[in-house]
């Protein structure tokens, strides 16, 4: 699904956590707890019972008290990817499928490689169990390449999944839906994720033709999740006005991330791995490892 020169790049950059995370096992991520690691964190005085090897001796030379080092511990995290797999996913010029599900798999490669606890699925309820080590990648490529874009997806989907540990979760859509599915149901929808003790990160994807229409004239437009038609005249002031309700339903969505404690990036479909990890890396969501 990655060739080996994106593999490369992907190497370099690992995903960005907000917070600091608490999981079962050792891993790569900054915990919340305390432990022997190379890592100082911080002081505390001895009180008897404590571990008597974590005594800065130099300390007590200076202070005359017995104080000890804390460090860092270092546990896996859990990365949770989604991915919109609604049937206005196949639409666009380039097609926004594919490259929403490279994304996918690019995310789930940094958070496996830098050894997270890693869930791929998809909003419509369906996923793998959660994977850890290089040892996955295949797994979810495959899961990945089987998926075909069908049916409806919005904000209640994402309330239906379930997580079973606090963690990141990475939901990739062109979050384009009907009226009912406005920014209020999604900002309802991430509050509920933050209440399940996960970071969101909302991606973005859409085709250029959708962030930039060159439709002119009469048309009959037919919704390929609902079917429902509309006849309309495609004027410069409607296109002016799309782009502007489009603003502002990323506005929306902005806001909405930003309350749940997340964040909100978008890409288009046309740009290649390289790209699209840049606008990750300008927003924030991946790091340079």
């Amino acid at each position: 699904m990655l060739t080996p020169a994106e593999l490369a790049l992907l190497s370099r950059l690992d995903v960005s956590y907000r917070r600091a995370v608490r999981g079962l096992y050792a891993g790569e991520r900054r915990s919340p707890r305390a432990a022997r690691s190379p890592e100082f964190a911080d002081f505390r005085a001895y009180v008897p019972g404590d571990d008597f090897r974590q005594i800065d001796w130099r300390a007590y030379a200076r202070l005359e008290r017995l104080v000890l080092r804390l460090y860092v511990a270092e546990e896996e995290a859990c990365l949770n990817v989604l991915l919109d797999s609604s049937a206005s996913m196949a639409t666009g010029s380039p097609p926004k499928w594919p490259a929403a599900r490279r994304l996918a798999a690019a995310l789930a490669f940094m958070g496996l490689a830098g050894m997270d606890r890693v869930l791929v699925g998809t909003l419509a309820g369906t996923h793998l169990p959660a994977l850890r080590g290089r040892d996955g990648v295949g797994r979810i490529w495959s899961f990945l390449e089987e998926l075909e874009p069908e049916g409806r997806a919005g904000p209640d989907s994402l309330q239906r999944q379930r997580w079973t540990r606090p963690g990141l979760t990475m939901v990739i859509s062109d979050f384009l839906v009907d009226e009912e599915g406005r920014a209020a149901e999604w900002a309802s929808a991430l509050a509920d994720l933050a209440w399940r003790r996960q970071e969101p990160v909302l991606w973005q994807c859409l085709a250029p033709d959708e962030e930039r229409p060159r439709l002119f004239g009469d048309w009959k437009l037919i919704d390929v999740e609902s079917g429902r038609e509309r006849e309309l005249t495609v004027t410069p002031a409607l296109l002016e006005e799309y782009r502007e309700r489009l603003e502002a339903h990323r506005e929306g969505l902005r806001r909405a991330a930003r309350a749940a404690g997340g964040r909100f990036l978008a890409s288009t479909s046309d740009l290649d791995l390289e790209a699209t990890m840049a606008a990750g890396l300008r927003a924030g969501v991946v790091r340079r490892g």
